[in-house]
């Protein structure tokens, strides 16, 4: 069985390749059925449908890239929690804005690792 920090980084290396190709539903595959996601400035976002249809309004038709650094993480029997920071680039490299996030994870029966609470912040660079 794969460790908790093995999970999550291969759960956000799909996030990025579902990011990049637009892909809001495979990207919504990380978030249990009752995830929420708490955006800044937002009232929360709750289930995965809805989380869906809102990545969609961010992400589009793809293109840019998303980069996900996972700084921490620690586990304690079904729950999971990770801390991490991540930068949103544009089609020529340009950073569009980087941010930090908390997510706490919970295993699910068949042993995956999902989304329970995913909240975040970021900051657009200087000169953007």
């Amino acid at each position: 069985m794969k460790t908790a920090r093995e999970a999550i980084s291969e759960a956000y290396r799909a996030f990025e390749e579902a990011f990049y190709k637009g892909d809001a539903e495979a990207l919504s595959r990380i978030y249990t059925d009752d995830a929420e996601w708490l955006v800044p400035d937002a009232p929360a976002i709750r289930g995965r449908a809805a989380i869906a249809q809102a990545w969609k309004n961010v992400i589009g038709s793809g293109g840019n890239r998303v980069r996900v650094e996972v700084r921490e993480v620690e586990q304690s029997g079904e729950w999971a929690y990770d801390v991490g920071g991540f930068e949103l680039s544009a089609p020529d490299g340009t950073v569009l804005s980087i941010g930090k996030y908390i997510v706490i994870w919970k295993r699910q029966a068949d042993g995956d690792w999902k989304t329970y609470r995913d909240i975040f912040n970021w900051d657009i660079p200087p000169g953007r």
